[in-house]
């Protein structure tokens, strides 16, 4: 078979979906030796360079991402006469070639069920566009039962729903010194410093996460020698998470790292907590687990069921309930055997398992 990638993740973002995608091709490249696969996306990418794409740039006129979309992503399909089309991010593929199979991964549904988090722009998109999506897909992937659930309670479809968990991939942490992070976010590299004790948040910056009820709890709760560090990419709606960040004591706040400093800081974070309000999955939780490092995460969306049994959880509209839970743990550590089998669960969730389940949906399609 013949499959299209629509890969924009890749080239327009950093954050959740643009792991997955780029994970989920490397994995599908590595197995798979029957079909061939085409890749379309918007900028010049490294990522391509040896593979089959075609790069098609938004065009400078009013509403460019929808005339790519509806136009001319349908034109170049067209020509390539794919048997199957796969949209990365929930919105599309549109006008694919007769007899062609629609492929649609939907990681959540948050601009449906929680507006106000996104940009105008997306959650009409999503809500005027969704449910057609929803209908006229012949397969929709969704990384839990949890977003399986939001998705067919928002819209019925004839087409499978299939749940493939993602994988996590883990850089190697080379030594046990902290990272030192400025007020900038730039890390003073190449000095030896003593290990400090931090608590550590890794994801998008923006309201979802309910980073601000974290902010709160740690400068509620004093702890002497402790840090917040607030790490990752800074996502939209983001300016009243940066200003209570910047005017709490002890809270650093680094901007997006890359992978080496990621490693470093989990490694060596004393907490790992996730406290968003909701998650179609939620990877950085296990990625943390893998270093070994207890972890705290709220129960909202998908989280309760991947985390409840390795993890401390709490209740993500409870500050109360989430300072207990993070004097608890620095009072008394979990057991090693917690510990060990956190580390063993996190493991489990591999890219070359995903991509085999998702290659024997496309398969028997």
């Amino acid at each position: 078979m013949h499959i299209v990638i629509l890969a924009d993740p890749i080239d327009n973002q950093r954050a959740g979906v643009h792991t997955y995608t780029k994970n989920l091709i490397e994995g599908l490249l590595k197995i798979d030796r029957e079909n061939s696969y085409t890749f379309i996306h918007q900028e010049e990418n490294d990522f391509f360079r040896d593979l089959d794409h075609h790069v098609l740039r938004r065009k400078n006129i009013l509403a460019a991402g929808t005339y790519r979309k509806f136009i001319e992503i349908p034109k170049l399909l067209k020509k390539l006469k794919p048997d199957i089309v796969i949209e990365t991010c929930h919105i599309g593929p549109f006008f694919t070639p007769k007899n062609c199979k629609k492929v649609t991964i939907i990681h959540d549904l948050t601009p449906i069920l929680f507006p106000h988090f996104h940009i105008k722009r997306s959650s009409l998109v999503h809500k005027l566009l969704l449910k057609k999506v929803i209908k006229d897909a012949n397969l929709i992937i969704t990384p839990s039962e949890n977003s399986k659930k939001d998705i067919l309670n928002y819209q019925k479809t004839p087409a499978q729903v299939a749940v493939i968990p993602p994988g996590i991939k883990i850089p190697k942490a080379e030594d046990n010194q902290l990272i030192k992070f400025l007020k900038t976010g730039r890390p003073l590299s190449g000095s030896k410093q003593a290990k400090t004790a931090y608590l550590l948040y890794l994801g998008t910056i923006e309201p979802r996460k309910n980073i601000e009820l974290l902010i709160e709890a740690f400068d509620e709760l004093k702890l002497p020698g402790y840090k917040l560090v607030i790490a990752g990419e800074i996502g939209w709606k983001s300016e009243q998470i940066i200003e209570k960040a910047s005017v709490t004591p002890n809270v650093e706040l680094t901007g997006f790292i890359d992978e080496v400093a990621k490693a470093k800081l989990l490694k060596n974070a004393t907490l790992f907590i996730y406290p968003s309000l909701y998650e179609g999955f939620g990877i950085p939780p296990l990625e943390a687990m893998s270093y070994g490092t207890p972890v705290i995460v709220s129960q909202g969306g998908a989280l309760k069921d991947i985390y409840e049994n390795h993890a401390v959880t709490f209740n993500p509209s409870d500050k109360s309930d989430l300072k207990d839970k993070i004097q608890s743990l620095l009072n008394q550590n979990p057991s090693l055997k917690f510990i060990n089998d956190a580390k063993k669960y996190a493991s489990s969730f591999n890219w070359e398992r995903a991509a085999q389940k998702t290659l024997g949906y496309l398969n028997n399609l």
